[in-house]
């Protein structure tokens, strides 16, 4: 995840740092259809990675693990490996698309690439920290559960629904919660990058 997260964080400074920015603002490109296209360009490489890694995975299943075990084989009484595969696939792949929302509304803040890449590594591990800490203050601070990094779970509740007993919200107010801060962190993004180049 943390190659994803630096592009994500370089993607617009770089513009920035070595004034094609100007260039394409002087090609009568808006602030708004960079940004976009930055954005799309940034998911359809997150998407691409994750295609191209379920596929490699799945070779190499074959290459070497040949017959030991098969993707139709249960883990539990309800559950089969490819399920269990899909579902940790989606998990992550959906807290990395959280996250460079994130790393994006970072990256409008800064003029270079090197503090965005530094504080985007740091937020994402002491996200990663937090996250298994808030588990245990939910309980004592209700309001807690309506913070960014507790939203980040949906793909894990997605797979596992007694997540819910930690994360104290169902999996549709989480999905919502989860929608809004990606919308409020990719507009905040949007407000930043204009103002601050214009």
């Amino acid at each position: 995840m943390v190659p994803q997260k630096t592009l994500g964080s370089t993607i617009i400074t770089n513009e920035v740092q070595y004034g094609t920015l100007k260039t394409l603002l002087y090609r009568k490109y808006s602030y708004n259809q960079i940004l976009i296209s930055k954005w799309i360009t940034l998911f359809l490489y997150a998407v691409s990675l994750y295609i191209i890694s379920i596929f490699s995975s799945w070779l190499i299943k074959i290459s070497f693990l040949g017959r030991q075990f098969q993707l139709t084989d249960h883990i539990n009484k309800t559950q089969y490996v490819w399920q269990s595969w899909q579902a940790t696939n989606i998990s992550e792949f959906l807290t990395l698309v959280f996250l460079m929302s994130f790393v994006l509304l970072l990256a409008t803040m800064f003029n270079n690439s090197t503090p965005a890449i530094i504080v985007g590594i740091m937020v994402y591990f002491a996200a990663s920290i937090f996250s298994q800490l808030m588990y245990m203050l939910l309980d004592k601070i209700q309001w807690l559960k309506w913070s960014p990094i507790n939203m980040m779970n949906l793909g894990a509740q997605l797979d596992n629904n007694h997540l819910e007993r930690l994360t104290h919200l169902n999996l549709s107010t989480l999905t919502s919660g989860y929608l809004l801060y990606m919308i409020i962190f990719l507009l905040l993004g949007v407000v930043i990058f204009r103002k601050r180049n214009s």
